[in-house]
């Protein structure tokens, strides 16, 4: 099966995004506006059926669609690369396949992109391999066709995250941060290009941000918040890409909306901690059209990132 996760914008009048997040759905209609409108599952519902009413009720068939699979079912693993061309690169790591993954190879599905050529200052030649289940994409594409939705792309993540860093044109080093209950991961990009990822094994329940409380003496977090813990490993990983990677220090750190909790009063505690300027990613005024107030949080700024993949005609 040949899926493209990795291929180049194409055109269309509208798209779909959809994000698979810890096995709930989440999708966005853009047009040449924006984002028009939104599908945001509750709490408790997962799985695709949860979003197959929107797509009918709101006569979305035919449409073209990018889905972003779910971080829980592919991994991202740093190979080295074989000395051969950009486009040739996934063929030539598909062969190693048995050395990158421990088990059941035969049954997985490999794309890569190489690292650009000064990350470890040029002393290396390296490349991120995408590997995920090949019945998993399966599944997705038979999603797709029992809605007829015109599939055209399956994405990653990380890719999602670097086309909504190119809509604002952030041609810097940046940190991106995205917090789920008991997770997170943080990802590293320069210049247009992914750099370094990374999981964390805390979220928003460790930290305590659901009981945050304002006092007098201003912003209190609950003793069992663990802020420090995620300044840690924020601090370590910018350290690598600062020292490992050779890239020099990252200028911003942005944080994504959790889809469930509110982080906003928590940005100040990370930039005091971290001494790097910290800011919430959000793309509302750029992006969101929507009638209502259906805030773009982070599984729909994912999904969001796998619709940029377009370039709309007006």
């Amino acid at each position: 099966m040949h899926l493209p996760w990795l291929r180049k914008k194409l055109s269309a009048q509208g798209c779909l995004g959809i994000e698979l997040n810890h096995g709930r759905v989440w999708a966005v209609h853009r047009t040449d506006r924006g984002v028009i409108n939104s599908f945001a599952p509750d709490f408790e519902e997962q799985g695709f059926d949860t979003l197959g009413a929107w797509l009918t009720e709101h006569q979305l068939t035919g449409i073209p669609v990018v889905v972003c699979m779910d971080a829980m079912r592919y991994e991202l693993q740093l190979v080295e690369a074989p000395p051969v061309e950009e486009d040739e690169l996934s063929a030539a790591l598909s062969f190693r396949i048995n050395e990158i993954v421990s088990e059941r190879a035969a049954e997985k599905v490999l794309q890569a992109f190489p690292l650009p050529g000064d990350a470890y200052r040029g002393r290396m030649h390296m490349a991120f391999a995408a590997i995920t289940d090949r019945a998993y994409l399966q599944e997705i594409v038979d999603f797709c066709r029992e809605y007829e939705l015109d599939l055209q792309q399956i994405t990653i993540n990380e890719m999602c995250t670097l086309n909504l860093l190119a809509s604002v044109d952030r041609a810097d080093s940046v940190a991106v941060l995205r917090l789920e209950a008991n997770a997170g991961v943080i990802y590293l990009y320069r210049n247009g290009a992914l750099y370094f990822t990374r999981q964390i094994s805390l979220g928003t329940e460790d930290l305590g941000l659901s009981t945050l409380n304002v006092e007098e003496g201003g912003l209190m977090l609950e003793p069992n918040s663990r802020i420090d813990v995620l300044a840690l490993e924020l601090q370590r990983s910018m350290d690598y890409f600062e020292s490992q990677l050779g890239l020099g220090a990252v200028e911003q750190l942005w944080v994504m909306q959790p889809d469930f909790v509110e982080i906003t009063d928590a940005l100040g505690e990370i930039e005091d901690r971290i001494n790097t300027p910290v800011r919430l990613m959000s793309l509302e005024s750029g992006f969101n059209r929507q009638e209502g107030e259906a805030p773009l949080t982070a599984s729909l700024v994912m999904a969001l990132g796998g619709a940029l993949s377009y370039e709309l005609a007006g």
